[in-house]
């Protein structure tokens, strides 16, 4: 990863202009309707952050909740990333790689509503071994506040789970509600239920989402998804694109009810629009949040191939905002704090931002025009600004980091870029080929080999390499942003790439089990 940019490349100045032709030119508008990906806030997939390998079975963990889940045919969902090598194992302390915080920008991040945890050497809470044996078709943890949750499919093809307490790792409940499916793909934790998301059985062209109860594991609803649907997981709601009934609804996350459903006759793909609260708790290895913020008044952005794109809420359906002419359902986008960002495709490629408020009225604003040899991507939110990169070639070593649409605006060089993390109102975390670039206001406070992931808006935790299916050591050590990291000792003989954590505790699958161990008071 190369440290500070040339100072020749062309500047910008972001949110001052508007574009060119107010609207998108209908030239960009691809033929007919295309089910793509949606470009997830928090990146494309979790695997973005993996540093080498593929996974056990074909699945990604932890993958994105927006995701799409389809039959063969459809699009699946796809990582923004280059061939890389594999990350090396850093030991002795090399965790730490190098640290160059200035004091003025060690003061600018004290921010005491997020004080330095409370490190500690790491300590193993309990060892937990599942009763039935798992195989390596599907492994994941998810850890939502105070519970971590286990999954793991045995040799019946059936997914046993089970949840115990992070304080104590005491076992609350472990079953196999889950039941059976040709493959299972994710699992995501909420306030009140686990969901599990299967592949898709080839010879019913079917998929299914479950909800067992967090509380104590029994089965709360069951849904069957059809050929080319897509699901998308908000706080509280579940947005299901329901392609063979032509229909777009919103379940109950709590119950599986139907809070409300509206006709869907288009090629519709779904974006939430997402908070600054988003990025101040534990996230995974591309920023999706354990603990999504939500809220009553979450919306979430409608796309449809005719290029118009409605803005909805979650919770009622209600269309709240509408405009024609913005985006197609494979361009790229992000909707975050009240604004929408298209990148345009085609030879232009201008990054535009829309006002989510004055939607119908007010004409987008052109933050970036990409040259002719430039490639746009990896739109994350990153405060009150857009972060992006911005690629020349496909190794990498021109890529520079931008942050637009508004006061504060800055891009720096940073060689081969995988994904970007907020961390906090100011901070980014640039993941590379073999370290993570911290980015604070702009500046650059520190290169550190390895993958770091955020635990709060102002602390965030080092793993010494990938976060791969593969049984390993990773030494980890803790960072509260403008102090000195804290070694944490070695994660000995885990599966780093299913681990998952909050402020005190990290759980991980090993061998033959699961593992928690503390790390902070």
């Amino acid at each position: 990863m190369a440290g500070q940019g040339d100072e020749t490349r062309p500047r910008f100045s972001p949110g001052v202009s508007e574009a060119a032709t107010a609207t998108p030119t209908p030239a960009t508008v691809p033929e007919g309707p295309v089910y793509a990906e949606p470009v997830d806030p928090w990146a494309t997939a979790e695997a973005a952050a993996i540093a080498a390998g593929g996974q056990p079975g074909g699945y990604q963990q932890h993958p994105d909740p927006q995701g799409t889940w389809t039959v063969p045919g459809a699009t699946e969902p796809t990582v923004e990333k280059r061939s890389r090598r594999r990350l090396a194992l850093i030991i002795g302390g090399a965790v730490a790689g190098v640290t160059v915080i200035a004091t003025a920008a060690a003061a600018f991040l004290l921010w005491p509503k997020f004080p330095a945890l409370d490190y500690h050497a790491l300590r193993e809470v309990k060892q937990i071994t599942p009763k039935i044996p798992f195989t390596s078709t599907f492994i994941d943890t998810e850890v939502y506040g105070e519970r971590a949750f286990f999954a793991g499919v045995t040799e019946t093809g059936t997914l046993h789970t089970l949840a115990a307490g992070t304080g104590s790792g005491d076992v609350l409940w472990e079953n196999d509600n889950a039941g059976r499916a040709y493959t299972w793909k994710a699992m995501y934790a909420r306030e009140k239920v686990l969901v599990l998301v299967s592949g898709v059985d080839p010879t019913t062209s079917k998929s299914r989402v479950v909800a067992l109860s967090s509380e104590d594991g029994r089965l709360v609803w069951d849904e069957e998804l059809g050929s080319s649907d897509e699901i998308h997981l908000a706080a509280d709601t579940v947005l299901w694109v329901n392609r063979e009934a032509k229909k777009l609804t919103g379940l109950g996350m709590s119950d599986g009810t139907v809070e409300w459903s509206v006709d869907d006759p288009d090629a519709t793909t779904l974006q939430l629009v997402t908070g600054i609260d988003d990025l101040t708790g534990p996230a995974g290895a591309t920023g999706r949040p354990f603990t999504p913020a939500g809220g009553d008044k979450q919306r979430f952005v409608q796309i449809d191939s005719d290029r118009t794109v409605t803005v909805r809420d979650v919770h009622t359906g209600d269309v709240l905002q509408k405009r024609a002419e913005v985006a197609s359902t494979s361009d790229k986008v992000a909707a975050h704090d009240g604004r929408l960002y298209v990148v345009e495709p085609g030879a232009t490629k201008r990054v535009f931002q829309y006002d989510l408020a004055g939607f119908a009225e007010t004409q987008p604003v052109t933050l970036y025009t990409a040259g002719d040899s430039e490639d746009v991507g990896q739109l994350t939110p990153c405060g009150k600004l857009i972060c992006f990169v911005v690629s020349t070639g496909y190794d990498g070593k021109a890529d520079v980091v931008r942050a637009a649409g508004g006061e504060g605006a800055w891009d720096k060089a940073v060689a081969g870029v995988d994904g970007l993390v907020a961390v906090g109102s100011n901070g980014l975390l640039a993941v590379g080929d073999e370290g993570t670039t911290l980015f604070v206001g702009g500046k650059e406070a520190w290169y550190r080999l390895g993958v770091t992931v955020r635990l709060d808006a102002r602390n965030v935790l080092t793993f010494s390499g990938g976060l791969t299916s593969s049984v390993d050591d990773r030494e980890l050590s803790g960072t509260h942003l403008g102090e000195e990291s804290v070694n944490l000792g070695v994660l000995a003989e885990v599966r780093p790439g299913t681990c998952s954590w909050n402020t005190s505790t990290i759980a991980c699958a090993d061998e033959k089990g699961y593992v928690l161990h503390s790390f902070a008071d």
